[in-house]
């Protein structure tokens, strides 16, 4: 299978795509993914077996599509295992937050409490209710709630959703 996966990646070429195709698929037109690429010095060590356009196009693949790291890798135009795309990712994420970040990402001082925030949810355990017991029963194995938070910059917490049961789809 690795075999595999080496041949499809050395034929890949994600540029090949037409303009509206590569848009859907990667978020981005092609004059931006190449800027990305050139920003970024993606080519690392541990990751050279890929090279550094199918590593940015798998990341951000991945980062569109909402799918899973399997599915991404899977596909035709990447070819590459779970584990490489998640190590990867790890890795293009990294190099865009420190290069291109900086760039694009300004607060300005004085709106920086108004903007800051933090959006989070968790499940809350509960003893197994007696009416709706399948609305509580979470994906992990146990019922809770599925609560929402939100947050300023301050750790102040501004809103609480506690409403749906562990059943409740996350997002």
């Amino acid at each position: 299978m690795t075999k595999v996966r080496k041949q499809l990646r050395g034929r890949s070429n994600p540029l090949a795509l037409s303009d509206i195709a590569f848009i859907k698929r990667f978020r981005l037109s092609k004059e931006a993914f190449q800027y990305v690429l050139s920003k970024t010095k993606i080519n690392r060590d541990d990751t050279k077996a890929v090279p550094g356009a199918l590593q940015l196009a798998a990341s951000l693949s991945l980062l569109a599509s909402g799918n899973y790291q399997h599915t991404v890798g899977s596909d035709y135009l990447i070819g590459m295992c779970q584990s490489t795309v998640s190590k990867l990712t790890s890795n293009v994420l990294k190099e865009m937050e420190t290069k291109l970040c900086p760039e694009f990402i300004k607060f300005q001082p004085n709106e920086s409490s108004r903007l800051v925030g933090c959006v989070d949810g968790t499940h809350i355990g509960l003893q197994k209710p007696i009416r709706e017991e399948h609305m509580y029963f979470n994906r992990r194995g146990y019922h809770s709630l599925n609560v929402m938070l939100i947050c300023d910059h301050t750790c102040e917490i501004l809103a609480i959703n506690c409403q749906y049961g562990g059943s409740a789809h996350d997002s």
